[in-house]
């Protein structure tokens, strides 16, 4: 019996053995069936999430050639939508518009199907600019409701040309010259700073932070008829009060920091004198001082000026005014002329004119932004000018009649003999306020032409009595 027992032993071994492996292979397939079940019901619904909300999607032309509008609004009284967006030939761009509304549409799906009991709705909408031919700005404003009274809005960009489909960059734009850029940067702020509807509502740090010359902190703009706009959202720069503060520079003033397929062709109309009022034979004197503004020696000047009542002009240099445009302001504020000398005192003559005009235009650019006021007149570096400079330059240029050669002997003991040498009515005295030593003789110079009688007035008072 136990010798029957050893022998049936291996075989039902076997069998048990058997039937173990059988029973395994089927509960790994019932449970693996399962699992794949699962996963694929996991799969659709997570697919099919945002599009569970029934919504009417509709495509139309418009005005604009090659530009169509799509509109979606949602049927689903719960989770209200309206989108509209715009589409072109172009899938590239549209391929981009698409992601920011699709991103958008199922963030505030998500949101809405996470809190049941929330009230919320979500607005695309579109603004359409055209510039020139085949130039187009699309402005994405979206309201996004949660929860009732919390809403946000904030705006998204698109600038195109259609005819190549390609998007132009804000660095596309400003000739991706960080220069430019800080320049752009500066106009901005100083745009928000003395904007009086949102002056009190503007946060310190965070004005900041958005207007540091960083190409990230710009990619929100528009070219809008003849200004360049750029959009904040709301509470990004100032309190819930202001709303979304929009910045509009006119082209006109940022034109030379545009690549050229976006400047506007200005007007070179020179502003001509008007005829003199006064007594022809008064005596007048037009003091001028170039190379500045100087943090020490223009203040000095200043000073004398006051001292004798004297009004003068100052031609300065742009690299100079970008570092103390508080001097700019104080030169105007004492009731000075302030005129535009180049940006780096090159000789214009040896520029092509477009070098010339940069030089002219970054300069006037920057007094603008120092001064809120334009230079009236243009001096040329060295005196070296032409026809042709001279018919470009959109105010009127001026030279000197009296050259007291401060630069050259530096001494302040021969201001006043170079002055009196050539004393003439009407002249036009050219010195620099750069330099210790004109400081230093002013008062003398001063003192001999009131004495004389002189009159001290700017030069755009003493154009009108000048021969041509």
């Amino acid at each position: 019996m136990q010798e029957r027992r050893k022998r049936r032993g291996p075989i039902i071994d076997f069998l048990l053995l058997g039937l173990i492996v059988t029973l395994t292979t089927i509960i790994l397939v019932i449970i693996l069936s399962k699992d794949e079940f699962k996963f694929q019901k996991i799969s659709a619904s997570k697919e099919t999430d945002t599009e569970s909300v029934n919504s009417n999607l509709s495509t139309e032309s418009s005005a604009f050639p090659g530009i169509r509008i799509v509109t979606d609004v949602s049927n689903d009284k719960r989770i209200p939508f309206a989108i509209h967006y715009p589409q072109t030939d172009n899938e590239v761009f549209n391929d981009a518009v698409l992601q920011y509304i699709t991103d958008s549409k199922e963030n505030y799906i998500a949101s809405m199907k996470k809190d049941k009991e929330a009230m919320g709705e979500l607005n695309i909408s579109l603004e359409t600019f055209p510039y020139r031919e085949h130039y187009y700005s699309f402005v994405l404003t979206k309201m996004l409701y949660l929860g009732g009274a919390n809403h946000e809005v904030t705006t998204k960009t698109f600038f195109i040309n259609n005819e190549t489909g390609e998007q132009i960059t804000i660095q596309t734009l400003l000739q991706n010259d960080e220069n430019n850029l800080s320049t752009l940067a500066a106009n901005v702020r100083k745009d928000l700073q003395k904007n009086l509807q949102i002056k009190d509502e503007l946060l310190t740090d965070e004005l900041l932070k958005a207007t540091e010359p960083k190409w990230s902190n710009f990619n929100r703009f528009a070219i809008v008829d003849d200004s360049l706009q750029f959009y904040f959202d709301e509470y990004e720069i100032a309190s819930g009060a202001a709303g979304a503060p929009i910045v509009k520079l006119p082209l006109s003033l940022i034109n030379p920091l545009l690549a050229s397929d976006f400047q506007i062709a200005m007007e070179n109309v020179k502003p001509t004198n008007p005829p003199p009022t006064g007594d022809p034979n008064k005596k007048r004197i037009a003091l001028t001082f170039d190379d500045g503004p100087h943090p020490k020696v223009t203040e000095q000047i200043l000073n004398i000026l006051d001292k004798y009542h004297a009004k003068a002009t100052f031609f300065m240099l742009g690299s100079r005014v970008q570092y103390y445009p508080d001097i700019a302001r104080d030169v105007l504020a004492r009731g000075h002329e302030i005129g535009n000398h180049s940006w780096n005192h090159p000789v214009l003559t040896k520029l092509t004119q477009e070098q010339v005009m940069k030089e002219y235009n970054t300069t006037a650019s920057e007094i603008e932004k120092a001064i809120n006021h334009g230079a009236t007149v243009f001096r040329p570096p060295y005196g070296a000018t032409n026809d042709t400079i001279n018919a470009e330059i959109p105010v009127p240029v001026v030279l000197w009649t009296i050259d007291t050669l401060d630069w050259k002997h530096r001494n302040a003991q021969q201001l006043l003999p170079h002055v009196k040498n050539n004393l003439h009515n009407n002249a036009i005295v050219l010195m620099h306020d750069i330099h210790q030593s004109t400081a230093d003789g002013l008062d003398a110079v001063l003192a001999y032409l009131q004495a004389q009688g002189y009159e001290f007035v700017t030069v755009s008072e003493i154009l009108p009595y000048r021969q041509k």
